[in-house]
């Protein structure tokens, strides 16, 4: 059996017509009992992400940027350049070594 945690502070926000539409398509798909729900449900997710969505996404698009520009420069070579890409997760860098 789920016990329920009081809940004893309000936050409040306001959305656009598309974004409550949006909201309740959720609720609706995912069963939940209320808008509050999905929304907390969300909260709750960014809190044990440790980390906001919108960093995450810069740094994907920062990395496939980067690999495109890397692609680019290989097609439009007609060999390879004889460099070895290595991307390092941990420092969230590209760099490039001669092979």
């Amino acid at each position: 059996m789920t016990l329920l945690k009081r809940r004893s502070h309000m936050v409040s926000f306001r959305l656009s017509e598309e974004e409550y539409e949006g909201l309740k398509h959720i609720c609706i798909a995912v069963g939940a009992r209320s808008l509050s729900d999905v929304a907390r449900d969300a909260v709750q997710r960014l809190l044990e992400s440790g980390s906001s969505p919108r960093k995450d996404l810069n740094a994907e698009f920062e990395l496939l940027s980067k690999r495109m520009e890397v692609l680019d420069r290989e097609v439009g070579t007609s060999q390879p350049t004889g460099f070895n890409f290595e991307h390092r997760l941990d420092a969230g860098r590209t760099s490039a070594t001669r092979q």
